[in-house]
């Protein structure tokens, strides 16, 4: 009955992504209630969502809402909205991406979308200012601000899309436009109506359509860190008569079996000065790194940077994090590697290996550590 309950929906989509219009709700297991659609998942893990039941585009009630800047933070301040791709796009075929905005009272500026081949709540650092992402114009324009409006892209598919990913992914700051409400420092996109759909021809759902959209549907947890989509146990069909769709379990704890690991450092001097930027100078011994993991087969990377103790603790731990990304961004162009298999991260001056009293001890501590999990 649950498969014939997804058959049903699957009936009723005209897109390649579930629940393009978030009236089918969510009941989060955090909050025992109706707090975000299915089949989308928010990023940062809180509970904003503007929803209600009054001013959405389509037949229906609910939008959703994603905060595209908030002049009183940084990057972090935005709100991200992803799900995973119904069926695999066609290699080399092109798809109009079309989603409906309310801009609450702004200019529309952009609107991002990201497609990917990891999940992007796991790999947030790769996803600002990827060569891939693409930005939504205005193609149904309204001369007043407060109408909903059409925005739209044609993306060429790569054949390895498997998410799809809305917000603002610019690396600059959006021009604040609203001539009035002061008081809020975010600017707040509503959007409903999403869609993707082959330019030319007819969609037609894959063989395990229902079932991707069942494994979408089936994962409650939306608040709880390190709850991941990729990690999803495989389905197993129910076979009672109750036409409800199930509801996940908590998650079993998992045997981790003991890891064995190599450590490689990247010096302080590979890095331009007092930069999170790899001196290209130094590419050749950059290259000697790649070709000592290519003879050391793993299961993951985990590459951590390191400061000395000078600066305050603002700069060193962004300074930490930047050169650890550069690691991870170098080793990811030169090796046949996949972003879930790498993990960043930041330790700022609180690892030191060495005095930070003298000028080779600082210099020591300095340094990205390249942990090669076997």
């Amino acid at each position: 009955m649950i498969c014939g309950l997804f058959a049903v929906i699957l009936c009723q989509a005209q897109s390649m992504l579930a629940n393009g219009s978030f009236e089918d709700r969510n009941i989060c297991i955090e909050f025992r209630s109706g707090c975000a659609p299915e089949g989308w998942f928010r990023f940062p893990l809180q509970r904003m969502n503007l929803s209600n039941m009054n001013r959405a585009l389509s037949k229906g009630h609910f939008y959703e809402s994603l905060i595209m800047e908030n002049r009183d933070a940084s990057f972090g301040g935005r709100t991200f909205l992803y799900t995973r791709l119904i069926c695999p796009l066609e290699k080399g075929k092109t798809y109009r991406l079309r989603v409906s905005v309310y801009t609450n009272g702004h200019q529309f500026d952009h609107l991002d979308v990201a497609l990917s081949n990891y999940e992007p709540y796991r790999n947030q650092q790769f996803l600002t200012g990827h060569p891939k992402n693409y930005s939504l114009t205005l193609t149904r324009p309204s001369k007043y601000v407060n109408d909903w409006r059409e925005a739209s892209v044609v993306i060429t598919a790569t054949g390895t899309e498997r998410y799809l990913l809305l917000g603002n992914l610019s690396p600059n700051k959006m021009p604040f436009t609203r001539e009035y409400n002061y008081e809020d420092p975010r600017i707040v996109y509503d959007i409903d109506s999403v869609s993707l759909l082959p330019v030319v021809g007819k969609w037609e759902p894959c063989e395990k359509a229902a079932e991707n959209i069942q494994a979408l549907y089936i994962n409650n947890y939306r608040h709880t860190e390190f709850n991941y989509l990729d990690d999803d146990l495989p389905l197993v069909k129910d076979t009672t008569i109750a036409p409800t769709i199930a509801k996940a379990d908590p998650p079993m704890p998992k045997v981790v079996p003991p890891q064995k690991a190599d450590t490689l450092l990247i010096p302080d001097v590979l890095f331009e000065f007092d930069k999170g930027v790899l001196n290209p100078n130094f590419f050749p011994r950059m290259q000697q790194i790649v070709k000592v993991i290519e003879q050391r087969p793993f299961r993951r990377l985990e590459i951590i940077g390191h400061t000395d103790s000078l600066g305050s603790f603002e700069y060193n731990q962004q300074l930490s994090e930047q050169r650890a990304l550069a690691v991870a961004t170098y080793l990811l162009g030169h090796l046949p590697l996949t972003p879930e298999k790498v993990k960043t991260s930041g330790e700022g001056a609180g690892r030191p290996v060495s005095s930070n009293q003298t000028a080779a001890g600082r210099q020591q501590n300095r340094r990205v550590e390249i942990i090669v999990i076997r």
